[in-house]
């Protein structure tokens, strides 16, 4: 039968993704080559091209050059396996702590941030951007941001909590990522718009403003990641 909805590669991506979870396709197998899924979903092998590059920025498989496509050795949150990289208490208190000390970060900011601290901001804002145009996670740009905000603070112990977490940080920041990116009703831009705002509240030394952005984007992660790590 054919697939019919408007997005046909986010049909085909999801019934790839549903022979993961039911186990039809396990980590390291190899998927079927492109014109083998548009001739049995009868649909154009661009679209299967889309879902296929839909599931690698999400790191569900991988594109060996000249071999093909294969489901990635380790699945990401979201899907029905145990996962020993970070547990449904580590994102709480991950968050519990990123909202202590971010959120006094950024009012901080307000009224430490020199230009070359913006600067440094607006960089990472513009990767973040660029990650976004070029269809990639882009979580390294994000963690530049939030750790410039704790360096334009003067303050070294800041910088050096973020440090100590900087590797959960990063990995949840990839989560949060790949499930925004993936799910229609949310979009990865929100997470760039949620950046902007504490940029320019920073920048135009709103302490209330600044808090409150930050804080909002730390709730909005911190749900999006329990959502689906039950």
């Amino acid at each position: 039968m054919g697939i019919s909805r408007k997005k046909v590669y986010e049909e085909i991506a999801d019934l790839i993704m549903e022979d993961i979870r039911k186990g039809i396709l396990t980590p390291g197998d190899k998927l079927p080559s492109i014109s083998s899924m548009a001739e049995s979903h009868q649909v154009s092998s661009a679209s299967v091209r889309e879902a296929l590059n839909t599931l690698r920025v999400m790191d569900v498989i991988e594109v060996k050059h000249g071999q093909g496509s294969y489901v990635k050795e380790r699945m990401p949150l979201g899907f029905e396996y145990e996962f020993e990289i970070i547990t449904r208490k580590d994102i709480e208190n991950l968050l519990g702590l990123r909202k202590i000390i971010e959120v006094g970060c950024a009012e901080l900011a307000c009224t430490h941030a020199d230009e070359d601290d913006l600067v440094k901001l607006y960089g990472a804002l513009e990767k973040m951007q660029t990650a976004v145009m070029n269809n990639e996670l882009g979580e390294q740009a994000d963690y530049e941001f939030h750790i410039s905000i704790a360096e334009s603070t003067g303050n070294q112990m800041l910088v050096d909590l973020l440090d100590d977490v900087s590797e959960k940080m990063l990995e949840t920041m990839k989560e949060t990522r790949r499930i925004w990116l993936y799910e229609e009703k949310k979009s990865i831009r929100r997470i760039h718009e949620e950046h902007k705002a504490i940029y320019e509240a920073i920048r135009k030394k709103d302490i209330e403003g600044a808090k409150e952005a930050m804080l909002t984007h730390l709730n909005g992660v911190e749900s999006v990641l329990l959502e689906h790590h039950k």
